[in-house]
């Protein structure tokens, strides 16, 4: 009997041989692409830089923030409602010069009253001591008066004693007169007493009238001055700063009315990378870029404390003359803190390739190709790194970014 034979199908091996294949064709490719010595690159996409010998200053850039040394606060001494304003927020203002007026009426009616009880007060005490001038003044009229008429009556005295010694005169006319003599000399005695007394009395009463009436002045000043409360005077030469009084606004004692700050004694506050807290140093010397060039300036003070990676420093002008008038508070400079002196160096730009070879090595350019080469790198500043190995001045070095082409010691350029 036949038996009907079945012919095996062949898809299936051709299908194993051409995974396979793949497979092999893949690996290949991916192997010779990834490890081979020479990899092309466009030249257009490359930044390079020569290697150059020059004087290298170690130095860090910094954006300070300019604040005054001193800042005077306005607080409003007395409570009420602006009335008037004088200035504007930002002027340039002298010691002296009036910014606002506040209206207080109740305070202005109860200085009018105050005022005139004083002033009635003082007009008493001022009375008083006339009085006490015009008794003098009788006293010493009473007095010349008396010694006027006690001198007549010494001479009529004198006369008649003579006329009766010589018995030309009767004692009975002569008595008379000797009374009148006696009673002047009397009433001298008197007057002269009195007027003693009189004259210790009122030099006491005087004495104190002058220093009630001081009292009395000086307190009719001080309360004169309570009105002055209502101007707010600017207490210094300065800016006028974070001004912000309306007229109409109603205020409170001891509400906060602005800021004056001079205009001739800055410093610069500037954050600093932690990096550098152990570097940086009292009087360490920089620079700051205003409009008329660099301005030398230097640490005057360090803030250790560290805040999300970075510390603070404040930095003084080294001459204040040179400090421009149209600065403001608050305004960003640019700063450069200096490590050290220049000193003659093999230098190379900064660059991305930093970030793929931690300086440890560069491409550089030969003809149309670049190689590695391992380097060693020293002290850096924003601009340039300090070469210590591995490079000569006149070398040429590509300084972009090496993250596409960081595995190929070499590179083919094109």
């Amino acid at each position: 009997m036949d038996r009907t034979i079945r012919k095996k199908k062949k898809w299936p091996l051709l299908l194993g041989i051409g995974t396979v294949a793949l497979l092999a064709a893949g690996a290949y490719y991916f192997l010779g692409t990834r490890y081979a010595s020479t990899l092309q690159v466009p030249a257009d996409r490359l930044t390079v830089n020569a290697v150059t010998s020059s004087p290298f200053t170690e130095y860090i850039s910094l954006t300070g923030r300019l604040e005054p040394t001193e800042v005077y606060y306005l607080d409003s001494r007395i409570g009420g409602v602006v009335d008037r304003l004088f200035v504007q927020p930002g002027a340039t203002v002298e010691r002296g010069d009036t910014l606002l007026r506040i209206a207080n009426a109740d305070l202005e009616l109860e200085v009018l009253q105050r005022e005139s009880e004083l002033l009635e007060q003082l007009n008493a005490q001022r009375q008083t001591a006339l009085l006490l001038n015009q008794n003098d003044f009788t006293r010493r009229e009473q007095l010349a008066e008396t010694d006027f008429l006690l001198a007549l009556e010494n001479k009529r005295y004198d006369r008649e004693r003579s006329l009766a010694a010589d018995s030309l005169l009767a004692p009975a006319d002569f008595e008379p007169t000797a009374a009148r003599y006696a009673y002047y000399q009397d009433r001298r005695r008197l007057l002269d007493a009195a007027y003693r007394e009189d004259s210790i009395s009122r030099r006491i009463q005087l004495a104190q009238i002058n220093a009630s009436e001081q009292r009395l002045t000086d307190n009719l000043r001080a309360v004169r001055r309570i009105l002055d409360r209502l101007y707010l005077v600017a207490p210094l030469t300065g800016r006028l700063s974070d001004f912000t009084a309306k007229v109409g606004q109603a205020m409170e004692v001891g509400d906060r009315l602005g800021q004056i700050y001079r205009l001739d004694d800055f410093t610069v506050e500037a954050e600093v990378d932690e990096f550098y807290l152990g570097k940086v140093a009292i009087d360490q010397p920089g620079t700051i870029a205003l409009r008329d060039g660099d301005v030398p300036v230097r640490v005057s003070s360090i803030l250790p404390t560290v805040e999300d990676g970075r510390f603070r420093i404040l930095v003084d002008f080294n001459d204040p003359e040179r400090i421009p008038d149209d600065l403001v508070r608050g305004q960003s400079l640019r700063l450069k803190l200096r490590f050290g002196e220049p000193t003659e160096s093999t230098l190379i730009a900064v660059g991305e390739f930093y970030a793929s070879t931690g300086g440890n090595w560069v491409y550089v350019l030969e003809g149309d190709r670049a190689h590695r080469r391992p380097i060693r790198l020293g002290r850096q500043n924003p601009r340039e790194y300090e070469v210590l190995e591995g490079l000569r001045p006149g070398e040429r070095v590509i300084t972009s970014g090496y993250e596409e082409f960081q595995d190929y010691p070499t590179l083919q350029l094109r």
